[in-house]
């Protein structure tokens, strides 16, 4: 009779006993047929052309907690079921699902997501483009879906093409907060929404093309900021090699950026156009080695002005400012076989480059400020601007070389020219005003004992006539201006099968000739 005084007699007790005996129960009953309900809503819920298998299935009512284990998940194309892209994950962690918005609110809110491992393929000839068709997304929809921290650890990324590899990179690591997507922003273009963020990989390949290849030791993007080490940027094949491959030439590229870094980046859509703006970037110690063999036949396709070019981008590009620091140019040509390259360099290279943008209501000129100094002991100068808004790629140029010793350019002489150069240019300044078909400009030059020699076609000795000849036509420096200065014009018609800088170089040997052998006297 004792123990039974310990029994609650009170209905309101009994209830509420009751109550929390049901909800307990119920909790139990979840706990333990929560991931048989998981599985099954996977099963039911994903469409047939999205395929998921795992070995194993985690899931906790309490804490909101979902685990897959050891996951293969394939994609395919909508209508024809062609598999296109394979992700493998080592787990998949769902922590704190949120219920009352899952049950209330139709949004699925959840306060971290993690992916371990990633091993993404994606075979971007397999893809069947709709283009006639509304934009439908990877997936639809029905829930607004919402993760406060999204991780990937580990990952890897493999785009093939072909049965080739087009880009590959590993040891991806990415954070992103505050990440959302619903039904309507899926079949977005840009079908993710998002806050903070950090991505960090390693070891980046990408295939661009034929010919050439980009290798990147490590990069990483956090809110916008851009930096990358050790970007190689060459072609595939040694000189002779491609010599072989090729039906016209083409330079072997050989490009080393040890730093990159770029500020504020923003990429988005306005209306089907992609747009990329920028803050400031730097590249930093570049070094690059090209070498053009020109016993290959010419390349005929007419070539576009950097404005042009600018101008007739796919995408709109918006960057304020580039500088590039303390970088090395050496420029090389095989002209005649059996004869070395000639070569010229660029030691020293310091560049920066302003109001880079395609914007059609752009009011900016591009403008290019460069020095460096030639064959490692010539300052030389260059400024250059255009307007990508004009038609007719109108540009500016002007530079200034000084304390230039012209026996420093005799290998590449010898090699494109078959002559030899002696005396020094003290200083030379000039100024181009041009467009896509001509341009003209003027040229003073101050110089000493400014000699041409002339080589036999076999380049083992002097070919005396024409030296001579020369030596008729070409002012030692002697007769010029009370400053020492010697005057030309520049008149030059672009070939359009050649290159800007082709251009600028006639301009420049065009000027320097008339300066040579003309009047002193500035008009």
């Amino acid at each position: 009779m004792a123990n039974a005084r310990l029994i609650p007699k009170h209905p309101l007790v009994i209830i509420t006993l009751t109550l929390l005996l049901i909800i307990v129960a119920g909790l139990a009953f979840a706990h333990i047929k929560a991931e048989s309900w998981v599985g099954d809503f996977l099963n039911r819920k994903l469409p047939p052309h999205v395929q998921l298998s795992y070995q194993q299935l985690n899931a906790d009512i309490l804490s909101g907690s979902i685990e897959l284990k050891e996951i293969d998940l394939r994609l395919k194309n909508r209508d024809s079921l062609t598999e296109h892209s394979n992700i493998q994950l080592r787990s998949l962690n769902l922590i704190d699902l949120n219920y009352w918005h899952f049950f209330m609110n139709e949004r699925i809110q959840v306060e971290v997501l993690e992916l371990d491992q990633p091993r993404v393929h994606h075979y971007l000839d397999k893809v069947v483009s709709n283009k006639n068709k509304e934009r439908r997304g990877v997936v639809s929809l029905l829930k607004t879906i919402e993760v406060e921290r999204l991780t990937v650890k580990n990952g890897e990324l493999t785009l093939h093409n072909k049965d080739s590899l087009t880009f590959n990179t590993k040891d991806i690591n990415f954070e992103v907060y505050d990440a959302e997507t619903g039904p309507s922003q899926i079949r977005e273009k840009i079908p993710v929404i998002y806050g903070e963020y950090h991505l960090a990989l390693k070891d980046l390949y990408l295939n661009l093309g034929t010919f050439e290849e980009l290798n990147v030791a490590n990069l990483s993007l956090e809110n916008g900021r851009l930096q990358i080490n050790n970007l190689n940027l060459n072609t595939k094949f040694s000189k002779s090699e491609l010599s072989k491959k090729i039906s016209v030439e083409r330079d072997h590229i050989d490009l080393k950026i040890p730093e990159t870094i770029v500020d504020s980046i923003e990429i988005g859509f306005t209306g089907d156009t992609l747009f990329v703006s920028t803050g400031s970037g730097r590249i930093l110690n570049p070094t690059a080695e090209i070498y053009r063999d020109k016993l290959v036949d010419d390349d005929l396709k007419k070539k576009r002005l950097y404005s042009r070019m600018l101008r007739e981008l796919p995408i709109d590009i918006e960057i304020p400012e580039i500088n590039i620091d303390n970088g090395n140019l050496v420029y090389s040509e095989l002209i005649t076989s059996g004869v070395a390259p000639g070569r010229v360099s660029f030691d020293e290279l310091n560049a920066t480059i302003t109001d880079v943008d395609n914007l059609s209501d752009s009011q900016k000129k591009t403008k290019i400020k460069a020095s460096a100094l030639l064959m490692n002991h010539a300052p030389i100068e260059l400024n250059w601007s255009f307007d990508i808004n004009q038609q007719n790629d109108a540009f500016t140029a002007s530079g200034v070389i000084k304390d230039f010793k012209s026996k420093s350019v005799n290998s590449y002489l010898e090699s494109s020219l078959r002559a030899k150069a002696k005396g020094n240019i003290n200083r030379m300044y000039f100024t181009i005003s041009g467009d896509a078909i001509s341009s003209s400009g003027d040229i003073k030059m101050n110089y000493e004992d400014f000699e041409f020699a002339v080589l036999k076609k076999n380049r083992l000795g002097v070919n005396k006539l024409l030296t001579f000849i020369g030596k008729l036509f070409i002012n030692d420096g002697s007769n010029s201006d009370e400053d020492g200065f010697r005057y030309g014009t520049i008149e030059v018609q672009r070939d359009p099968t050649k290159s800007f800088f082709n251009y600028l170089w006639l301009n420049v040997q065009d000027g320097t000739v008339n300066t040579l052998i003309g009047k002193s006297e500035k008009e």
